[in-house]
């Protein structure tokens, strides 16, 4: 008789870390469905504007609207990944699925370091595992639906293959993936590909560093030029708006305001803290080595997040940075097995209370999570249904995302992320009548925007209502989108459809339609008289 196969059982620290952190992401899912009546919605309205390209890629084309082209996504990547399954029943959950696998794959590399560092004590690989994830938000970024998992991803791969090159070993196929593509997922990753060339250089493979280094700018100048001869600017739109530089009026000008932000912003302070402690580790481990080597370029990588990137925008932006800096920290700032030799229960404490202090803004996000994606679905979602159930016909918007996702109507982006020409025009104009001249040529009549961003009154537009939030506002730049009509002419049309779309909101929408506002005014005056 044949013996029963005996099964391996699971590491431990592989499901406390891997594991817990799927379960993590199913339970943010499932809170987010309840609150939303089983409607899942991102955190952001962002990430619908990479879906609404990853369509247009299905169908053979690049932008918003398949009339005109534009660039409204930072990265160039992540909306071709979507884009085989962007026209299916499943497309608007491919970037959650992308992030959590992403981000398993993530905690699985650090786990694979932690065993090398800790090989003999579970609970501290775990708590180093979790220390990294929640110092960089990477449970929260998975519900902004964007390609940030990815770049966290890239990231982690590509120190880990640093951390390799200092003990002599290869660095694996997929450290050159991360050198090579990072930067396609998002631009800030070409500091770390520019840190782990120089590391290649400074250890005696110029040529590997050479071969590397002009790929990925290769990478990022084949998609530039992708732009260009879709007739657009070699940056995409999104980075050109949302720039400090574009802001203050070119380099020298926010050169010295973005230093500045990264002096008085906490999240600034913090990476310049990190970064600081591994130009230390890397002096004190002799720079001339390769791990000190290693050490002072990654903070080289912080020094240049510190000077050309930002933070915020929902915790998103500098996870990648973080990962980076403080996976290196704990790799490369000990001598090869001290902390396997001087590890005590008392370092896990400390290590444990150091991510609690360094992770609180994320931590505390972390709840609001479900009512952030809930404040996508009462405002943005509902702004979508309008458009295409109601109206079904060209809109003008400030927030660019749901609204042009599964719509085939033409989409005005007023603050020009998905328009290049309505971005030059807000860009170069004190006078906003190009947003009259720009909405009547391109036939829109319903317009839905910010008022604290596009001033539609003074443009001549006729307020008819309001789609007003009730609850916390988390995510939003707003509360209330203002609802206007081009010419007087439509105006009863409008307010009959809002009416009408009124009645199927959820319990936080409520719209106030002009009549409405206008009879309450009249019936306050004499009270007030």
């Amino acid at each position: 008789m044949t013996a029963p196969l005996s099964k391996k059982p699971f590491p431990l620290d592989a499901l406390l870390v891997v594991g817990l952190w799927f379960m993590l992401c199913l339970i943010g899912t499932v809170s987010i469905l309840v609150l939303n009546e089983g409607k899942f919605t991102y955190t952001l309205d962002d990430p619908y504007i990479h879906l609404a390209v990853a369509e247009q890629i299905a169908s053979g084309h690049y932008g918003i609207n398949s009339t005109e082209f534009s660039s409204p996504c930072s990265s160039a990547i992540w909306p071709f990944l979507l884009a085989p399954l962007a026209r299916t029943p499943i497309g608007e959950y491919v970037p959650l699925i992308l992030n959590m696998i992403f981000g398993g794959l993530t905690a699985m590399v650090l786990l694979k370091r932690a065993r090398i560092i800790l090989p003999e004590n579970t609970a501290a690989r775990v708590v180093l595992c979790w220390a990294i994830l929640s110092s960089c938000n990477a449970l929260g970024i998975v519900f902004n639906g964007m390609e940030h998992n990815l770049q966290l991803l890239a990231a982690v791969v590509l120190v880990e293959g640093m951390i390799r090159i200092t003990e002599s070993r290869d660095p694996g196929k997929w450290f050159w993936l991360a050198v090579i593509a990072g930067p396609l997922v998002r631009y800030e990753n070409l500091a770390l590909s520019a840190a782990a060339c120089g590391l290649l250089l400074f250890t005696g493979r110029p040529k590997a560093a050479i071969i590397a280094g002009a790929a990925a700018l290769t990478g990022v100048a084949a998609f530039s030029f992708f732009l260009h001869g879709l007739g657009l600017p070699l940056i995409p739109s999104s980075i050109t708006a949302k720039s400090d530089f574009t802001k203050h009026g070119g380099f020298m000008n926010g050169l010295p305001l973005a230093i500045e932000r990264s002096f008085m912003e906490n999240r600034g302070v913090l990476l310049l803290l990190f970064t600081s402690t591994l130009i230390v580790a890397g002096l004190t481990a002799d720079w001339k080595t390769p791990r000190g080597k290693a050490a002072l370029l990654l903070a080289g990588a912080g020094v240049l997040h510190a000077i050309f990137g930002t933070y915020g925008w929902f915790n998103r932006y500098e996870a990648y940075i973080y990962a980076s800096l403080l996976f290196a920290l704990f790799a490369l700032a000990p001598a090869p097995g001290f902390l396997a030799s001087q590890w005590r229960p008392v370092h896990t404490f400390a290590v444990a209370l150091f991510a609690l202090v360094i992770s609180y803004p994320y931590l505390k996000a972390l709840p609001q999570t479900p009512v952030a994606a809930n404040n996508v679905y009462t405002q943005q979602y509902q702004m979508h249904r309008f458009v295409t159930g109601w109206w079904k016909r060209p809109v003008a918007v400030n927030d660019l995302g749901w609204v042009s996702y599964q719509n085939d109507q033409h989409v005005l982006d007023l603050w020009g992320l998905g328009s290049h020409v309505a971005l030059e025009a807000r860009l170069a104009n004190k006078d906003n009548s190009w947003m009259r001249d720009i909405a009547r040529d391109q036939n829109v009549g319903l317009v839905m925007v910010y008022e604290s961003w596009i001033p539609a009154n003074a443009v001549g537009w006729t307020k008819v209502g309001e789609l007003q939030l009730h609850g916390d506002c988390v995510s939003l730049a707003s509360p209330i989108v203002g609802i206007f009509a081009t010419s007087p002419e439509l105006v009863p049309e409008i307010e009959s459809l809002l009416v009408d779309f009124r009645q199927t909101l959820p319990p936080a929408a409520k719209i106030l339609v002009r009549s409405e506002a206008r009879a309450a005014l009249n019936k306050a005056a004499p009270a007030r008289q």
